[in-house]
């Protein structure tokens, strides 16, 4: 196949197939720095396209190449032009294991093999990971979880309806159209154009957009299995994180749905991966982000020049530390936060979950509204205070910013909190 010039000496090529040991064709789109390797590989393995290559939040993999990386963007399993059938998270192991075995030995590559991505593409890392592939020596898994059942679909054994109902439809849109499934097809649509109704139809595993048997099963599949159990884990890494050897830096986003999942499976690895050494190299970027994009702007507030991280030249720097042996990365501490109120860039040597207040609520048993008497105070409660009453409408719902799927941030709420129908405390308070 024909190179394409990408400028500055980058060439691309389109479309070449990695055939795995069950016959499934894999395609990715390839980019080659300008003089002549071979080269350290990036590989990013992702469900949405691999021309978009997750540029919605990283630089594309041209400027990669640009600085001396042979990049690989990958279709998984049934998405784009890669052949078999997607199930999420189910065969990307060994699909990602098996993909990185042929990389090394493709001309471009010097068999140094690093990855990167966020959310699902993040998710295609640990699990290749855990299968130790021969080649690869870091990974750099960004808004993701180790820990499926906790960190990415239920929140202390409650379905996050909106994120996995609507990811969900999304991820089925492209199955009925593969399947030539058009009455699905356009139920799909319909529901994936009118998102803030998506979770209006109970029951939700009846939903009219996934409940067609011709469908892949997997969304009816995530609201069956309401416990943690062998179907999870037999998705994710969570039992098996001593089998993952290798450095990884990971990065969060305050206001980011898989917050938790980062921070735990960043945790998880630096206390049971399979190696001190890979203990001693696990990283954490905690940004005051939301999943897309990674931005100064939040809800309604700017937080400064400093929360636009450079998170591309961060990653050069990772790379490079490991896959160049250049060192620049052991200047980084392992753990980078972002101090909300104060918008600046903290370090830390361990991640802390004790807070150093406590809150407590207070009233004379009038807090409603913002006109009320409700306040947060350091001080504990003495003795038994007043009680607090409000009514709740279903006719006449508070809605937080963006209605029934909230929108992420910090939101100015005062006109809201005019209502009698819900309780305000309030205190201002310095971290």
């Amino acid at each position: 196949m024909a190179l394409v010039d990408c400028g500055n000496g980058v060439r691309s090529e389109r479309g070449l197939k990695c055939v795995l040991s069950d016959g499934t064709a894999l395609v990715s789109d390839h980019y080659y720095p300008a003089g002549d390797g071979p080269w350290p590989t990036l590989l990013m393995r992702q469900p949405y396209g691999c021309d978009i290559a997750s540029t919605v939040v990283y630089a594309h993999p041209v400027r990669f190449a640009r600085h001396g990386y042979h990049v690989a963007i990958q279709d998984v399993r049934g998405r784009g032009g890669s052949e078999g059938e997607f199930y999420p998270f189910r065969h990307e192991g060994r699909d990602g294991a098996e993909t990185i075995a042929w990389l090394r030995y493709h001309a471009a590559s010097n068999g140094r093999i690093g990855m990167y991505g966020f959310s699902y593409q993040g998710a295609t890392q640990l699990l290749a990971a855990a299968e130790q592939p021969e080649g690869l020596q870091c990974i750099a898994p960004h808004m993701t979880a180790a820990d499926l059942y906790r960190g990415w679909f239920y929140r202390q054994g409650a379905l996050r309806l909106s994120s996995t109902l609507g990811w969900g439809i999304q991820m089925l849109r492209e199955d009925a159209r593969r399947l030539g499934l058009r009455d699905a097809s356009d139920r799909l649509e319909a529901a994936w154009a009118n998102i803030r109704a998506q979770t209006a139809h109970v029951p939700y595993a009846d939903h009219p957009a996934i409940s067609d048997a011709a469908l892949p099963s997997y969304v009816r599949d995530w609201f069956a299995h309401r416990e943690p159990g062998d179907y999870w884990t037999h998705q994710d890494v969570s039992t098996r994180l001593d089998r993952i050897r290798i450095p990884a830096l990971h990065l969060a986003g305050w206001f980011d749905t898989y917050l938790e999942g980062s921070i735990a499976g960043y945790l998880a690895l630096r206390s049971h991966a399979g190696s001190e050494f890979a203990r001693e190299n696990q990283f954490m970027i905690a940004g005051p982000w939301v999943h897309i994009p990674w931005s100064d702007r939040v809800g309604d507030e700017s937080l400064g020049e400093a929360a636009n991280l450079n998170t591309d030249a961060l990653l050069l720097r990772w790379f490079d530390h490991w896959l160049k042996d250049s060192g620049d990365f052991g200047r980084e501490p392992r753990i980078r936060y972002f101090a909300l109120g104060a918008n600046e860039w903290r370090s830390a040597d361990e991640w802390s979950a004790e807070s150093k207040y406590a809150l407590y609520l207070h009233s004379a048993g009038n807090a409603n509204s913002r006109k009320g008497d409700g306040t947060l105070s350091n001080a504990p409660p003495h003795g038994e205070e007043a009680r607090d009453v409000f009514v709740y409408d279903p006719e006449v719902p508070v809605a937080a910013p963006g209605g029934q799927q909230a929108l992420s941030g910090p939101f100015d709420q005062a006109d809201l909190e005019m209502g009698n129908n819900l309780l305000v405390y309030a205190t201002v308070c310095v971290v």
